[in-house]
């Protein structure tokens, strides 16, 4: 009777060891990936970064040439009236 249970004792035991190895590897796995985790993170983070930059230096040219190309339209069309009013001058002459 002693034998089986220092047997289920000694077999328990090994278990025991065993799933605290099989712990510590898992352990060590998860802070592997939890480290791949972060510097993913920080990648995109600098990444998303660089995009909202880009995006900001895009508004304002677009701002900017939109403003650029009314006043160009605004000339062409007094350009257009000084022309239409120099041609009229001179046929009235």
């Amino acid at each position: 009777m002693i034998y089986i249970l220092l047997t289920l004792i000694l077999i328990l035991l090994s278990v025991i060891f065993y799933l605290f190895i099989q712990n510590n590897k898992i352990k060590e796995e998860h802070s592997a990936t939890m480290t791949k985790l972060q510097g993913i993170i920080s990648s995109l983070h600098s990444k998303q970064q660089l995009l909202n930059d880009k995006v900001i230096i895009s508004t304002e040219y677009k701002t900017n040439y939109s403003k650029d190309m009314k006043a160009l339209g605004d000339e062409v069309v007094e350009l257009q009236k000084v022309f239409i009013d120099i041609i009229s001058n001179r046929n009235y002459n």
